[in-house]
Order: C-alpha cells, then sequence, then structure tokens
C-alpha cells in the first residue's frame, strides 16, 4: 500500500507526476512523551544518509539515494531543532488545497541538512496541527513518496487523519517505548486502537528505547514487556544519555558527534532489521 492509497480518506485528488515505484517508508510514532522518538526518526535517517553516500562513491555512475525526514506535529514538533535547520515549509502551505501541491512545491520548501538528509518541518506554532488542511498534508505525503527512495516520518501521537495516512502508506510502522508501565500501557492501547482502525492489515514494530540490559536498579525486563505487550520486540536501543544530550545540544544527528557510540551502533541494528523485514514481505508478496 502506498500513501496515494490513502487520498480517498480526506477527499483529496492524486497529484501528478506519479513514478512507478514508492519511497521506502518508515512511520515511529512514540508511545509516550519523552520516548526518544524524534532522536531515533533523525538517527534513522543519518544512517541513511551515511548509507547513501557510500553507495555512490563505490558505484561513481550511480544516483545517490535520496532520504526525507518527515515532522507531522506542526505545534511542538522537534526535528528541525535537532538537525538546527530553519524550515522553508511553513502553516500557510497547508491550509491551501492540495492541487497545489506537486514536485516543485516540496523541492521548493525542503531543508538540507548537511549530511544528505532533506528536512519537511514547518515552525512551531500553537494551534498548528487545528489549522491545517488534511487533504494537503496527505498529498504532501504522498509526493514526498514519490521523489525519495527512503522517508522517515516522525508521527505525532494524536489522531488525525495526516497520521492515519502516514501509517497505512508507510512500509513499517514502529512504535517506541521505554521500560516503564505507563509507556507499555500506553503502547498497548495505541497498538490495539491502531491495528483495528486498519483491520488487522498493518502490524507495528515495537522498539523498546532507553533499555540497560544489564541494570539492577529497574526489576522490569525486555520479556516482561513483552508479556505487557502480547507480542515480540522487535529490537532495543540502549540508554545513552550523554550522546543524545550532547547531540541535541549541538542540532546534529548523533551520528555525527559520536559515530562509534552504542546509541548509534544499536539504531544502525533496528534499520537493518526495519529494512529486511520489509524485503521479506516484498519476496513473499511476489
Amino acid at each position: 500500500m502506498n500513501i496515494s492509497d490513502l487520498l480517498k480518506s480526506v477527499s483529496a485528488e492524486p497529484t501528478s507526476g506519479a513514478r512507478e515505484t514508492y519511497a521506502h517508508c518508515i512511520a515511529v510514532m512514540g508511545a509516550a512523551g519523552g520516548v526518544g522518538t524524534t532522536s531515533l526518526c533523525v538517527q534513522l535517517a543519518h544512517n541513511l544518509a551515511v548509507d547513501a553516500k557510500k553507495i555512490s562513491q563505490k558505484h561513481s555512475h550511480s544516483r545517490q539515494p535520496s532520504i526525507c525526514l518527515v515532522d507531522l506535529d506542526f505545534e511542538g514538533g522537534a526535528c528541525r531543532h535537532h538537525l538546527d535547520l530553519s524550515p522553508n515549509l511553513s502553516l500557510d502551505d497547508l491550509k491551501q488545497s492540495p492541487e497545489h501541491i506537486d514536485r516543485a512545491f516540496v523541492s521548493a520548501l525542503v531543508s538540507t541538512h548537511s549530511s544528505g538528509i532533506d528536512l519537511l518541518a514547518v515552525p512551531n506554532s500553537l494551534g498548528g496541527n487545528e489549522n491545517v488542511e488534511p487533504a494537503s498534508v496527505v498529498a504532501l505525503l504522498d509526493v514526498v513518496s514519490q521523489m525519495y527512495d527512503h522517508v522517515i516520518i516522525d508521527v505525532p501521537r494524536y489522531w488525525r487523519p495526516w497520521n492515519m495516512a502516514a501509517i497505512g502508506g508507510s512500509d513499517r510502522f514502529v512504535i517506541v517505548t521505554d521500560l516503564t508501565i505507563p509507556s507499555l500501557h500506553l503502547a498497548r492501547m495505541r497498538i490495539k486502537a491502531i491495528e483495528e482502525k486498519f483491520d488487522n492489515q498493518i502490524k507495528a514494530d515495537i522498539i523498546l528505547n532507553k533499555y540497560e540490559r544489564r541494570s539492577f536498579r529497574n526489576s522490569l525486563r525486555e520479556k516482561d514487556a513483552e508479556i505487557a505487550l502480547k507480542r515480540d520486540i522487535i529490537a532495543t536501543i540502549c540508554v545513552d544519555t550523554d550522546t543524545l544530550r550532547e547531540a541535541i545540544n549541538c542540532g546534529e544527528p548523533a551520528g555525527i558527534i559520536r559515530p562509534d557510540s552504542r546509541y548509534v551502533k544499536e539504531t544502525k541494528l533496528v534499520q537493518k532489521k526495519l529494512l529486511k523485514q520489509t524485503d521479506i514481505q516484498s519476496k513473499s508478496a511476489a
């Protein structure tokens, strides 16, 4: 399923200039606030950008794969702060009808990080999520999925038509939680609600963030989380407060600040698992 298949749900017209293949899209949602969703989205995008440069250098005649990071929180999104970028997209751009959104529109309004990540975000504005045209946001996602090879979508926790379109149109849907009782309960609730919304055609992948395997202070373990969620966790990511704090304060991905840190290495494993699962699904469908 691609994002354009969901345009009908918000009465948007299909955009022009579609290509036969769509981006590999990963939609990431936090079970609760503060579980590290935005940091993970930024680092996944950076990992893909680093891989893209390696591919380009190895095959000099090939086109470098393109990566776009989309922040769908128009009120409190933080992707732009994590990358220290000034957003070119505005709320006014998303208040108009979807017909004006095409490749030229997107190309003019992305902000590009030095690592090669293209960012689509708006300046934070109180009430921003109430002041956009849902059909335009979905049309924007559709065009982005046609333009790029990889798209990482930071999906807020609130219920909006464009959030459902992003989840339904992505290759993988990830819920990030930490090992606390409130987060696990919220994760379970969100998984159940979202999967029912899509008649169980969408399956959430669970990532346990801020997890310390050797901690003696926390009585909860990965197995406890799986019992609470009633499903397997596909990956865990370590606690690495110092790396993430420095990265956020410097406005750079963690992979630039400390490329050999445990956090970066474990996000690379997450990336490989998500891409591998998609490849397996594609072969099974074929």
